[in-house]
């Protein structure tokens, strides 16, 4: 939040827990939670499947979407025409011939933060247990229609 600036609303359509969008409240935003399932926070809309949305919540959005659905969630950001969106992704995501054709060629993000450090990432249905050490590299992908077409800018979010 410190390195990005977005519109006074956001939207969070995985907001799961609402560890997010806490985040882009305590930020002064306000936000639009959804998700599709009900995952205890009181302040999202629950039964809301993205990928099936007519019209978008609020022209940006920030998430943490289901890895295995990213790409089909990005592309739905970007065909609903938010102009700002801001993905948690693992470094991983970069990686692939059909993602890079079927999505960057066409669609690169603007910006790569990319976490220094390896994050621990648990889903809230298994234990920490069950992911050993759970550390991923992860970054945050930022579309932004200000820079359609540049080349993306990497940049290190270092461990405090």
């Amino acid at each position: 939040m410190s390195r990005e600036r977005f519109g006074k609303t956001i939207w969070e359509p995985a907001a799961g827990d609402g560890a997010i969008a806490k985040v882009c409240e305590k930020a002064g935003y306000d936000v639009v939670a959804s998700d599709l399932n009900d995952y205890g926070y009181m302040d999202a809309l629950t039964n809301v499947d993205f990928l099936l949305e007519p019209e978008r919540a609020a022209d940006h959005l920030i998430t943490n979407p289901p890895y295995k659905l990213a790409q089909e969630f990005i592309q739905k950001a970007i065909d609903l025409g938010c102009t700002k969106h801001a993905w948690l992704l693992r470094l991983a995501f970069l990686e692939g011939s059909k993602r890079y054709w079927g999505l960057f060629a066409g669609n690169p993000p603007a910006r790569i933060y990319v976490f220094s450090h390896r994050l621990t990432m648990i889903r809230g249905d298994h234990d920490e247990s069950w992911y050993g050490s759970g550390k991923m590299a992860f970054a945050w992908f930022v579309w932004d229609s200000a820079c359609r077409g540049d080349d993306p800018q990497l940049f290190w979010v270092p461990e405090k």
